[in-house]
């Protein structure tokens, strides 16, 4: 048995057992379990209603430890039901596959359905499903139902990992009885799932045909990663399939996402990794002051930013574009600010997902990058340097250039460095860069730049005294492109030049600043 395993059943026990003493109520923990209808042999799962399940060669793996699910009524899956007509979670509605029933709760069928379920340890009564329900309800008319299953999610991993086939049938046999008794068009049918829930979605999709879309949150890796694609979550589950990866290191380095795409789509924000305020450091003060938050925060917060983007993302504090790129590093570099012509380089993550023009792709991986507090969204400027190299300029400076930007909307973006001290500039080479803020300046008319040029101790070739060398930066012009601005003809609209007016390049000198203006005139030439 690798390695993996021992850490992901290690990892239950210290997470587990801290943080489901925090979340169950005592009447869950000490139900009876009512397992007449529900019967397990060594190697198949079956109930009257759901069907049976089976657990054969195809699920074994050394990476895994394999056991059948527990029994429906141990599960205990439940699902309580918003509407803008009873939005609060005191008045929601326990509803099932039971005409009777549905028909005396606020659910219309005439409505886009949202399912939002959780993962492990979590139950339907975590307070991140409140609050995506309720920015659903706020954003639009919907049916939000929230899928409680945490009498199976809080055993050991893999089990829960087990119990996951069977919330996959429940929400299949509830989604297909909207549509015999209602006539419910399954494209209007949205499952949402945050880690295991990720893959209880992908089983239910398995069994809804033609259902409409699957977000996936933070996928959960450990058991998933590199396994066929009808043991997790992909982008045959639904007709259309978006992800959010935002916990993708290893188990072993505690990592509970994966990096594996698993859809048409897939988002990497911050590169998908170590997500911004998830140091320990900055959780302290919050797990001190509130310890079940804080607990989750210390275990998981890379792991559950996925959802609090998403539910972010319905409250359209700005765009959320994402764009192709070959990785995160040539993303940050600047190197991917297109859209294309077609717009197949960019999209939405969250709510906007389904609006890609490319939808039956797969596997498509897009970055952005997010601030640590909510609103998370940044804009995201593109910052290309053309240059010049006149017979005065020396072959190359280093130093570090800071820039301010004025918008044609009156906006402004005060004192960008958009170097590391130390960085080279070769003349006649273009530069690229990439920087995020949260103000919006549309179309940049004017500039003004800073540049400071630096020695390096460890470069002696780099020293410049009187008379031996040039610190100046020859510049002929800067373009900046407003990234989030779409589709492609829009971002194109809001790139400008600037330049010095008549000049063919500017001669910014160290420790001076210099003012660029767009204007028609200016010359770009990378």
């Amino acid at each position: 048995m690798k390695i993996t395993v021992v850490v992901v059943a290690l990892v239950a026990v210290l997470v587990g057992e801290t943080a489901s003493a925090a979340v169950v109520p005592a009447w869950r923990r000490s139900q009876p379990l009512d397992l007449t209808r529900t019967k397990v042999r060594d190697s198949e799962w079956c109930d009257e209603v759901l069907g049976c399940l089976e657990l054969n060669d195809d699920w074994s793996s050394e990476d895994r430890i394999n056991v059948l699910p527990y029994s429906r009524a141990a599960i205990n899956t439940q699902f309580r039901l918003h509407t803008r007509t009873a939005p609060a979670e005191e008045q929601d509605f326990f509803i099932s596959a039971d005409k009777t029933a549905i028909d005396a709760t606020t659910f219309d069928p005439s409505k886009p359905i949202k399912f939002i379920t959780h993962g492990f340890i979590d139950t339907g009564n975590t307070q991140w499903l409140k609050d995506m329900a309720h920015a659903f309800l706020v954003y639009g008319d919907y049916n939000v139902i929230r899928v409680d299953w945490g009498d199976g999610s809080l055993p050991m991993y893999f089990q829960a990992t087990a119990n996951t086939r069977v919330v996959g049938l429940e929400i299949a046999y509830l989604v297909n009885f909207f549509i015999d008794e209602y006539g419910v068009d399954p494209a209007n049918v949205h499952l949402l799932g945050h880690s295991l829930g990720s893959h209880v979605s992908g089983y239910a999709g398995e069994k809804i045909t033609n259902l409409g879309r699957i977000s996936g949150l933070d996928p959960a890796g450990p058991y998933f990663t590199d396994t066929p694609a009808f043991i997790r979550l992909d982008n045959t589950d639904a007709v259309y399939v978006d992800n959010i990866h935002t916990d993708a290191k290893s188990i072993l380095l505690l990592g509970y996402g994966t990096e594996q795409p698993m859809g048409n789509i897939d988002f990497y924000p911050n590169s998908g990794r170590n997500q911004p305020g998830c140091d320990p450091v900055d959780i302290g003060i919050e797990f001190i002051s509130d310890i079940p938050d804080g607990v989750r925060d210390l275990a998981a917060c890379s792991h559950g930013r996925s959802y609090k983007l998403y539910t972010d993302s319905l409250y359209e504090p700005c765009p959320y574009l994402a764009h192709v790129c070959a990785d995160y590093d040539s993303f940050e570099l600047g190197r991917c600010a297109t859209c294309a012509e077609d717009n197949s380089k960019c999209a939405f993550m969250g709510i906007h997902a389904d609006e890609y023009t490319q939808k039956t792709d797969i596997n498509t991986k897009m970055y952005f990058d997010t601030d640590k507090d909510e609103p998370y969204c940044y804009y995201h400027y593109q910052v290309i340097v053309d240059t010049a190299h006149p017979k005065e300029a020396d072959d190359w400076v280093q130093g570090h250039l800071d820039i301010w930007l004025f918008g044609d909307n009156g906006n402004t973006i005060e004192n960008v460095r958009l170097t590391e001290d130390h960085e080279r500039f070769e003349h006649g080479q273009p530069k690229y860069f990439m920087f995020t803020s949260h103000i919006d300046v549309s179309r940049v008319i004017r500039m003004e730049a800073y540049w400071r040029y630096d020695d390096s101790l460890f470069d002696p070739g780099s020293y410049c005294f009187l008379l031996t060398c040039n610190s100046a930066l020859y510049v002929r012009s800067i373009q900046i492109s407003s990234m989030e601005y779409y589709p492609e003809t829009s971002r194109l609209d809001h790139t400008k030049v600037l330049c010095q007016v008549g000049e063919d390049y500017i001669k910014i000198k160290n420790k001076h600043t210099e003012v660029l203006v767009w204007d028609e005139s200016c010359v770009f030439s990378v």
